[in-house]
């Protein structure tokens, strides 16, 4: 159960994973925002959003293989935007006129770098953040504590997910039920009655875990904050100062 966790979650090493958990979160934040503040039909803005996603996931220190995994994803979600641009064209105007093309490309070009920089920041983010990381950060910031509590459920649970799908996966690979439409057929009827008793089991099980040890009846605070140092102090300004240069661009006070 432990493998998924540790393969993504916490695995960065850089710099970034040394600062306040509350303060990555914040960053990340401020990154994101960034991100998808400066406009990619400019130059500047077309520049400055890789620049800020590579240099984010850099100082993360995130895996190569989880990298490349995170780039190829990206590529596989929103390069088929592309393939929209002929139909936003028509022949008509495409004949008419030659910049027809250029106006229909600007809108997958935007979701396209938009949404890879966004998820290369956020995935960045979570890879400095260890499942107490996450808790600490939560606690220590001002927001709803019940927020916090389903936030921090869900990413826990998303693990027992996908433990739980692939012990069912290979189960079903064991019996040779791995070809054939009637054997599909059979299998997506039948996962109701497999796969969510064993998913309900499972949380039952973590519930009553969780209230054996006082969960719901102890503050989170007493488990101690993170310290604020210079470096976090830097680290937030500086992703702040980012947000405030894509805010720039955006209202193109800078040309």
């Amino acid at each position: 159960m432990l493998a998924p966790w540790h393969d993504f979650w916490g695995c960065a090493g850089g710099p970034v994973a040394r600062l306040a958990p509350q303060i990555r979160i914040l960053a990340g934040m401020a990154l994101f925002a960034a991100c998808l503040t400066a406009p990619a039909g400019t130059a500047l803005g077309a520049g400055f959003i890789p620049v800020v996603a590579l240099s984010w996931i850099a100082v993360c220190g995130v895996p190569r293989r989880v990298t490349k995994s995170l780039v190829l994803l990206g590529l596989a979600m929103f390069l088929p935007y592309f393939l929209l641009a002929p139909l936003l064209v028509g022949w008509r105007a495409a004949i008419a006129d030659a910049s027809a093309w250029t106006r229909a490309f600007t809108a997958p070009w935007d979701v396209f770098l938009h949404g890879l920089a966004g998820m290369v920041v956020a995935t960045a983010t979570a890879a400095t953040l260890s499942a107490s990381d996450l808790r600490r950060g939560l606690v220590a910031l001002p927001v709803p504590r019940v927020f916090a509590a389903v936030l921090i459920q869900i990413v826990h649970q998303t693990s027992g997910l996908q433990f739980e799908s692939k012990r069912v996966a290979a189960a079903l690979a064991v019996r040779g039920a791995t070809s054939g439409g009637r054997t599909a057929l059979r299998v997506l009827t039948s996962l109701p009655q497999i796969w969510l008793p064993r998913i309900i089991g499972h949380a039952d099980r973590i519930a009553s875990a969780m209230e054996l040890r006082g969960y719901a009846e102890s503050d989170p605070c007493v488990f101690g904050r993170a310290a604020i140092r210079t470096a976090d102090i830097a680290s937030i300004l500086a992703a702040l100062g980012s947000l405030g240069l894509a805010t720039a661009l955006r209202c193109r006070w800078i040309a």
